[in-house]
């Protein structure tokens, strides 16, 4: 073992730290030896001899090469005293002491050995990635060691943590912090004239230096499809001595692993990786990296309950991370493919997953582990509240977990499977059918199912996008597993280690619950099981070609052009969100009737009562409902009840108000009087009359009087103001006629209505010489509270046109009289205009009559 890595300088700091502290927190940057070298001391302390040491990698292709290399430096095969475990691969014995793993191992083994009695220590390396996974797997390694295992150790490994605010978490542990081993890299930055074509210009970029530097070269790309972009510019572009290997998690471990190690004596290689490159991996030979800052990650989306990929720019700390790798083995070059002012206004680390993410793993998880709320648990960082309690909802409505989220006896069987909670009751459930003698290896092909859809779309391109039904998945799928035997084409190598991927992940399911995968699987009984893991996603059409409405009461669509286009039910497995519309990426046809019969759905009944706006009246349906889908409907319109129509009115009334009656004149100036008492007297203590008090006693003045009607025309005959005045007692109503009349009686008998506003001061209108001899201005209100007022009096000419308008007939009289009798008299000259109108008397006569 080599003694030139920087992480040798405090390996006794590290061990006397091991010795006094179960939690400790090591900052190494890239080359220091944290993950190749550390590892191995901890084999040679006597302490964890006969007990089992854990070291956790973020990425399935560290976890592989890293147990080789630290075998190799023991002399030994990986399995032996290291070995390594994954999902679908291991290599352990029973002499295997050190284990390399992924977090999500780690969380299966935690929870199937709680007090983890047989392990000394758990190691997390990589933890900056903060992936939900290694959240998880620490909080229950970090829940053992508060309370069930106090010898158990833990260890967090990082490059770039945020030390600081992680020891605050941390009271208990101690940080250490190594330098790191790495070469001077030149970094410079190459910016594309336009965003938009960062493809083009990377390309262009690319093809320079392959030809002008001498070394391997590792370019960053954020996904697979960019990466392919690239492979096909660059196939005919490259010099012979330059190999082009791409890199991203759906390969291969031998194809990751071309990539990574060495290449032949006199070639160099042309790396094009996802972010699976910028930790844990040195790929020798690099000295140059080609950044484009930008990575792709999974964005949960509350509306389409799906993880969707999203293209972000990368932080600081990976934009650095990327940076190292030129500079391992020797000085490098980076050139990074954006602008340095935005590398200075980017953020300093990632968001972490868990704030990101489908919480559904997390939480069955949670539930498993016993307890009913992640404040539960020592997480270092939680999720929105909101997003929290939907998640736990999702449970529930799958009855995975109980109203007091725990796990019920079909969640403990849901728990068991590993893998995602809405496949896992899928396949439970599927199985359970099967043995109800509902059809034959529904569980095979649940298993075949999950795996497809936990894996990157099979078909690609435009055949993805004009034929989004599963069933065609699922029988390329078992076509070409059942013809792998016998053919082997070498260029559709990787497109068929993508089959074998999931046929493997679907056969490991099946294990679980002691079942095989079989080519003959009940392919037309998908949807029906689609509908188990996505009940929210059975949708109907909507009569326009690709259009569909799903149960939770979206609108989804899929392309016009595809088969399932005009299909009468389907449910959707896979669907994307673009600003507010939900396409539909996978799906496949229903039968209804078996979602019936077999117990899968279930259909609520219920009257709706409505207003036909067209036909001006009332209708009734009975409707048959899956959630917000109408599956049939039934008149009921005769037999309404009373109830039921008194109930349509009134919500008809809440929703358009009250213009919706037919209001006559002696209906408003009833309101209006009712209200001025509410405004202006209102020692009088009337009940409220705006039109929300009004809607809110609907019950009382309303609802008595309409059970029987069923028209509009009907509706407007109804008689108002007998219907509002039953909210006034006997004494009220006498009141309201008193102290707010709605005529004015003048001297010769005349009738006046008065004009009720939200001015203090009702009006009245009548000619002036009907008030001849009247001293005291008319009033309404009460007198004897002081809560009278003068009635406003517009004083009319002849010819009934406003001449003057007072409070006070004794001052008008008394002064601009003069000069209104001077115009009238010129104006109307067959009109009495006494001198002395005080003491005059009321008419409404000319002259010619009062003299007769």
């Amino acid at each position: 073992m080599p003694n030139t890595l920087p992480i040798e300088a405090i390996k006794s700091s590290l061990l006397s730290a091991l010795n006094t502290h179960n939690t400790l927190v090591l900052s190494a940057p890239p080359g220091a030896g944290k993950s190749t070298c550390l590892p191995l001391w901890l084999l040679d302390i006597e302490e964890f001899s006969s007990k089992k040491i854990y070291l956790l990698q973020p990425r399935r292709i560290a976890v592989k090469n890293i147990a080789t290399y630290l075998a190799k430096q023991l002399g030994e095969p990986v399995g032996k005293t290291v070995g390594y475990r994954l999902r679908n691969d291991n290599k352990v014995s029973a002499s295997t002491r050190l284990e390399v793993i992924t977090e999500g191992i780690l969380t299966q083994i935690i929870q199937n050995d709680a007090e983890l009695a047989d392990c000394a220590l758990i190691v997390l390396d990589e933890f900056h990635e903060r992936s939900l996974h290694a959240d998880l797997a620490f909080a229950l390694a970090r829940d053992v060691q508060l309370n069930l295992n106090e010898d158990l150790k833990i260890l967090i490994m990082s490059a770039t943590l945020a030390v600081e605010s992680l020891l605050k978490q941390l009271p208990d542990s101690i940080a250490l912090h190594s330098e790191g081993r790495s070469f001077p890299v030149e970094v410079s930055y190459q910016a594309p004239p336009s965003s938009k074509f960062w493809r083009e210009h990377a390309l262009k970029v690319i093809k320079h230096s392959a030809k002008q530097h001498s070394g391997s070269i590792l370019v960053f790309l954020p996904g697979v499809a960019d990466i392919r972009y690239l492979v096909e510019g660059l196939t005919s572009e490259l010099p012979d001595n330059m190999l082009l290997c791409p890199l991203y998690g759906e390969l291969s471990l031998a194809e990751q692993q071309q990539a990574i190690l060495p290449a032949q004596a006199g070639m160099n290689k042309l790396v094009l990786a996802t972010n699976i490159a910028e930790t844990s991996l040195t790929i020798e030979g690099v000295n140059l990296v080609i950044d484009c800052g930008l990575e792709k990650i999974a964005l949960y989306q509350q509306q389409s309950l799906t993880n969707r990929l999203h293209q972000q720019v990368i932080s600081k700390s990976s934009a650095v991370q990327r940076t190292g790798r030129a500079g391992r083995l020797m000085p490098g070059q980076c050139i990074r493919l954006f602008p340095q002012e935005d590398f200075d206004r980017r953020r300093e680390f990632n968001i972490s997953e868990i704030q990101q993410t489908d919480l559904l793993p997390l939480l069955i998880e949670a539930a498993r582990w016993g307890v009913k709320q992640l404040s539960d648990l020592p997480l270092l960082e939680f999720p929105e509240k909101n997003r929290e309690q939907l998640a736990w909802q999702e449970l529930q409505q799958l009855s995975i977990v109980d109203e007091k989220r725990r796990l019920n006896a079909h969640g403990q069987k849901v728990a068991q499977l590993g893998c995602h909670p809405r496949f896992a009751h899928m396949i439970v459930i599927g199985q359970q059918l099967e043995q109800r003698g509902r059809g034959k290896n529904l569980a095979a092909l649940a298993c075949v199912i999950a795996a497809l859809l936990e894996e990157r779309d099979i078909f690609r391109n435009e055949r993805a996008r004009y034929d989004c039904d599963l069933r065609h998945r699922i029988s390329e799928l078992m076509e070409q597993r059942a013809s792998a035997k016998n053919h082997h084409r070498n260029h559709h190598h990787t497109y068929q280690h993508s089959h074998k991927r999931i046929i493997d992940q679907a056969q490991r399911l099946a294990t679980k619950i002691n079942i095989s995968i079989i080519k003959d699987c009940p392919i037309e009984h998908t949807g029906t099981l689609l509908a188990l893991a996505y009940p929210e996603r059975v949708a109907k059409y909507r009569g326009r070609v690709g259009e569909f409405l799903a149960s939770n009461g979206k609108g989804i669509s899929l392309n016009d052009e595809d088969a399932l286009a005009c299909q009468s039910y389907l449910v959707a497995a896979q669907i994307s969100q673009y600003q507010q519309k939900m396409q539909i990426r996978l799906a496949a046809p229903v039968d209804l009737d078996d979602l019936l019969d077999w117990e899968i759905i279930s259909v609520n009944s219920e009257v709706i009562t409505s207003y036909d706006d067209k036909q001006n009246r009332i209708i009734a349906v009975q409707q048959s409902k899956l959630g917000a889908i109408v599956i049939e409907e039934k008149s009921l319109s005769a037999s309404l009840t009373e109830q039921q129509i008194t109930s349509m009115w009134q919500a008809q009334l809440q929703m358009k108000g009250l213009d919706l009656l037919q209001w006559q004149d002696k209906d408003k100036l009833l309101l209006a009087r009712w209200r001025w008492i509410n405004v202006y007297q209102t020692q009088l203590d009337f009940p409220e009359a705006s039109e929300q008090a009004l809607l809110q006693q609907l019950s009382t003045w309303f609802a008595p009087y309409v059970g029987k009607i069923k028209t509009k025309a009907q509706l407007q005959k109804l008689k108002l103001s007998e219907m509002l005045l039953t909210l006034l007692d006997y004494k009220q109503q006498q009141q309201l006629s008193k102290l707010a009349p709605t005529h004015f009686i003048g001297p010769t008998g005349r009738n006046c209505p008065i004009r009720y506003t939200q001015e203090q001061y009702p009006t009245v209108s009548l000619p002036m010489q009907e008030l001849y001899g009247v001293k005291v201005t008319p009033w309404v209100g009460e007198s004897l509270t002081n809560n009278s007022v003068p009635l406003k009096l517009e004083l009319l000419s002849p010819a009934q046109r406003p001449i003057q308008v007072t409070q006070d007939l004794v001052k008008f009289w008394q002064g601009s009289y003069k000069a209104v009798q001077k115009d009238m008299k010129s104006q109307y000259p067959k009109h009495y205009w006494p001198d002395d109108p005080i003491n005059a008397k009321a008419t409404n006569k000319t002259k010619r009559h009062i003299k007769t």
